[in-house]
């Protein structure tokens, strides 16, 4: 009798639930003008949620990927104009540095090795045809960056430390933002 009076309430057939809403049409990927619609004065986000819908439904212009992502994955404190960002990145920075050396300091020689080879072996295994990843793998600045950037995340959280695969999620950060530190930010 329960069910009989809330489908009544809420005007179903009788034994059939609603069908669900269809998802909103794929719209085009967000373009510079589109995240400008988004942005208020001073280059502060108004509508996250809106982006988030936009970006879920659409995707992102490649080249933009370097400025969303950002905002995706929440390296941005909310409501900072564009000149508080700038400076919240070169803070950030200023401290992956700081966390970097005072955790490679700090680790036990028998820890560093031990992670710094579980991190390698995806490290090396990157995929090399891209070309940021490139070239001989001896000396490669990206891939010490990618080394470095798990080495830390891992030495930083101990009870996760490196998981198999990681490196798949870190390396197309460290692409497209060619950033080792803000990479991290967005890894974290």
């Amino acid at each position: 009798r329960t069910l009989a009076r809330a489908q009544a309430t809420l005007a179903w057939p009788e034994g059939s639930p609603p069908s669900p809403p269809l998802p909103p049409p794929p719209c085009a990927p967000l373009s510079d003008a589109d995240l400008r619609t988004y942005l208020g004065p001073g280059g502060r986000l108004l509508r996250p949620h809106d982006l988030r819908l936009h970006v879920y439904h659409g995707g992102v212009e490649p080249g933009l990927r370097k400025v969303v992502w950002r905002y995706l994955l929440n390296v941005f404190p909310a409501g900072l104009s564009g000149q508080e960002r700038l400076a919240h990145l070169r803070r950030k920075a200023d401290e992956y540095a700081a966390l970097k050396a005072s955790l490679t300091a700090r680790a036990a020689p028998t820890e560093l090795a031990l992670v710094g080879a579980a991190v390698r072996k995806d490290v090396v295994r990157t995929d090399r045809g891209h070309p940021y990843f490139g070239g001989p793998e001896e000396g490669h600045p990206h891939l010490a960056a990618l080394q470095a950037l798990l080495t830390t995340f891992a030495l930083g959280h101990p009870r996760l430390s490196y998981c198999q695969g990681m490196s798949d999620v870190a390396a197309p950060l460290l692409a497209v933002l060619d950033d080792e530190a803000q990479a991290f930010l967005c890894f974290c």
